[in-house]
């Protein structure tokens, strides 16, 4: 069961997500929780470049903020299961914890794909997923529906 906070979280991530399709972007939103001092510190939508994935810019932004090379004191919320890059990533960061809502069958990393977890030389960190699972495999749905038929 998800505390307030991280509920409040992930209402966050939806509401960014939701945004981010109708800006005719696919709709993934990534937060990072500083959860020492209970704070947002950078959060993040996909953009459409090769590596514009929203847990990367939010990495990135929050690396910069908290002048650090990890991010031990903090959990990523995202919308999705990541993806193997992004999995990487957040794995060499050292989060507490990555909560995220549907799984991503055909890209993602941590319980589909290449399970990187699974790899001797990643860090582990727990993984919270399954969070409004429905709803936001239904936004990549929609996102993916409307792109073959050509509207938007």
């Amino acid at each position: 069961m998800l505390s307030k906070v991280s509920k409040d979280i992930f209402n966050t991530i939806i509401k960014l997500s939701e945004e981010n399709i109708e800006n005719n972007q696919i709709p993934i939103a990534a937060i990072i929780h500083d959860y020492v001092n209970n704070k947002i510190i950078s959060q993040a939508v996909n953009i459409d470049t090769p590596i514009g994935h929203a847990e990367l810019l939010a990495i990135e932004e929050a690396l910069r903020i908290k002048k650090s090379k990890r991010l031990d004191d903090c959990d990523i919320y995202v919308t999705i299961e990541p993806c193997l890059m992004c999995s990487i990533a957040i794995s060499r960061c050292h989060f507490r914890r990555l909560y995220f809502g549907a799984e991503d069958k055909k890209a993602g990393g941590i319980i589909n794909g290449p399970r990187i977890l699974d790899q001797p030389n990643m860090k582990q960190f727990e993984i919270i997923s399954h969070i409004e699972e429905e709803y936001t495999a239904e936004l990549m749905k929609k996102f993916f529906r409307s792109k073959r038929k050509g509207t938007n």
